[in-house]
């Protein structure tokens, strides 16, 4: 499957009967064939992942469409699409005349003396019964066509994390190696010193307990990577070696304008499902309205049955009126629990709409807060290697500790590790905020 095409905020969701759910039907609407060339390349996909996978460099794109291929929520939300097509033509059926058929014996004392009864009927007039019907189906199929956007959009958001984790985790390695590099020769300095007569074993063990602490840091870090890259292959069934860091694309930055902030809202799948489903239960309320009236259907019978004791043959055309079976005041009930559906769908839709702006209103609120922090990270890290360079001057010259040196360097340190995990989360913000609003597919571009 190509996820591009499901989690765009582009995708319209074609009309029942005239068009399938991804890509150009290869046989008539309604047939089995329409999804067949979209089914094979899963299959093929599926088969590959039993065989060995070499390591070889992924991009963030390719990871999403290879996860994306096996994600066992993503399919299952495909084929609740396509069963709710099929009712989309099952229920436009409605408009053709049925037949019903039944025989049997016309006596039970006489077996020889079968009847039988067949009838068609045409619905004349139903009061919008069958249309709604239909309507409730397409907003149905809509539903099920958002739902597989926003299931597509959060899967991607997960195999996203993973490789965001990976190159996380790659940079806090580098820095912690970075950092030890940055032991080694201060310790190889002491180790001078210490041959010289300069000092004693005192400054050589402190630098050597610091190179220990960095070893620890090192083998934390080791395994953080080895626990994303596990992940990763759970998620995508590919090796997560040699990734490269993604394009930036803020989106955030141009959701800061409010115009375009209140139509991107609009647009999200979540809030699009949900008026799905306030279209959904707008149409049940219609059809138990429906009900209550009776129908005139147009009906044709061919009869064969007993009468006066010889068996004779019938035919009867006429008009009828039809109603639902009322029992009590169910019929009036429907009615009222329909409409009560409806004023829960349409507050489900205030709420989703609610969730959308106050998790937007976050992340801008988080980008701003990263950004600054950025900035002063960086303006740490430049300082810190500044006094580094200042205090080994002094250290050689007598007038500063080794235990200075030290100080300034775990640090930099610190600030080279926060500042590899600020530039990852900034990363993540703009990709929380395009699977919010269904624009994961421009960002990845």
């Amino acid at each position: 499957m190509n996820w591009e095409d499901v989690s765009s905020n582009t995708l319209a969701p074609p009309k029942a009967s005239s068009q399938p759910l991804f890509g150009k039907p290869s046989h008539r609407p309604g047939s089995p064939g329409r999804w067949a060339s979209h089914l094979r390349p899963i299959a093929l996909v599926v088969a590959l992942a039993s065989l060995p996978v070499p390591a070889w460099a992924i991009s963030l794109v390719e990871a999403v469409n290879q996860g994306l291929e096996v994600h066992p929520e993503v399919l299952a939300a495909e084929s609740e699409a396509q069963s709710a097509e099929t009712q989309v033509d099952i229920a436009k059926d409605s408009y053709w005349p049925s037949l019903s058929m039944s025989a049997g014996p016309e006596n039970v004392l006489d077996d020889s003396k079968v009847g039988y009864e067949i009838t068609a009927t045409q619905v004349l007039y139903d009061w919008g019964n069958i249309g709604a019907q239909v309507d409730g189906a397409s907003a149905e199929y809509r539903e099920k066509l958002e739902a597989l956007k926003v299931t597509s959009d959060e899967a991607a958001l997960d195999i996203i994390e993973i490789y965001l984790d990976v190159l996380a985790a790659s940079a806090r390695l580098s820095a912690v190696e970075d950092y030890e590099a940055r032991l080694a020769k201060l310790q190889g300095l002491l180790t001078d010193r210490d041959t010289s007569g300069y000092s004693d074993r005192s400054e050589s063990d402190r630098a050597t307990l610091e190179v220990a602490r960095a070893n620890e840091q090192l083998s934390v870090e080791m395994g953080a990577l080895d626990e994303a890259r596990q992940q990763f292959r759970v998620l995508v069934e590919a090796s997560p070696y040699d990734l490269s860091q993604p394009p930036f694309v803020s989106l955030l930055e141009t959701m800061e304008q409010p115009d375009r902030l209140e139509q991107a809202l609009l647009d999200a799948p979540a809030l699009q499902r949900s008026h799905a489903e306030v279209d959904v239960a707008r149409s049940n309320l219609d059809q138990s309205k429906a009900k209550l009236k009776p129908q005139l259907n147009l009906e044709g019978s061919l009869l064969n049955r007993e009468i006066g004791g010889n068996m004779e043959d019938d035919q009867i055309v006429a008009l009828r009126l039809r109603m639902e079976p009322i029992q009590g005041l169910s019929n009036w009930r429907e009615v009222d629990s329909a409409r009560q559906r409806l004023q829960a769908a349409e507050w489900t839709k205030s709420a989703t709409q609610r969730d959308i702006r106050r998790n937007l209103d976050s992340l801008l609120d988080q980008r701003k807060v990263i950004l600054g922090r950025i900035k002063q990270v960086e303006q740490q890290i430049s300082s810190s290697a500044a006094v580094v360079d200042t205090y080994r001057e002094q250290f050689q010259a007598g007038f500063r500790d080794i235990a200075d040196i030290l100080s300034i360097e775990r640090e930099r340190f610190e600030a080279e590790r926060q500042k590899a995990d600020l530039a990852i989360e900034k990363y993540r913000l703009e990709y929380q905020a395009a699977t919010q609003l269904g624009m994961l597919g421009q960002v990845l571009k």
